[in-house]
């Protein structure tokens, strides 16, 4: 078995290669790999990076996770309903005080959206039907 330390783009990680001659003969190969000749690798985390993400995961499962979660998701709302009905990918103009004019300008509609969603009781869309899914006959 082989350990070596290694990076990528992706940042640190661990790369474990199994000895072919104990993968082959091994009764739970079936359960670790799909090669039919080449041995296990394995590629980890280093061990801070690995410990911070189970600690994330332990408090996504808290009430107070839960409640981090539903405001980044009220974030995501919002970055999704700008980029999508407010063009706000691209700018149209260059350099960064017009731009910043127009974030602040698709702020101001996106509010004002909103307030008229609430005023006339529309909901805004939860989530987005595909179109593979508008196709299909609506029931009368």
């Amino acid at each position: 078995m082989i350990w070596r330390d290694l990076s990528d783009q992706y940042g640190p990680y661990i790369q474990v290669i199994f000895d072919r001659k104990d993968c082959l003969c091994c009764q739970a190969r079936s359960l670790c790999t799909r090669s039919k000749d080449q041995a296990r690798r394995l590629r980890l985390q280093p061990r801070p990076q690995y410990e911070a993400l189970q600690a994330a995961r332990r408090l996504q499962t808290t009430e107070a996770g839960k409640k981090l979660y539903d405001k980044r998701a009220g974030v995501e709302g919002t970055i999704t309903q700008g980029v999508r009905a407010f063009g706000l990918r691209q700018t149209r103009y260059w350099g960064l005080a017009k731009t910043h004019l127009q974030h602040l300008a698709t702020a101001a509609a996106m509010n004002l959206d909103r307030l008229d969603a609430w005023f006339n009781n529309r909901s805004l869309a939860k989530t987005r039907t595909s179109r593979f899914a508008r196709l299909e006959p609506q029931a009368v």
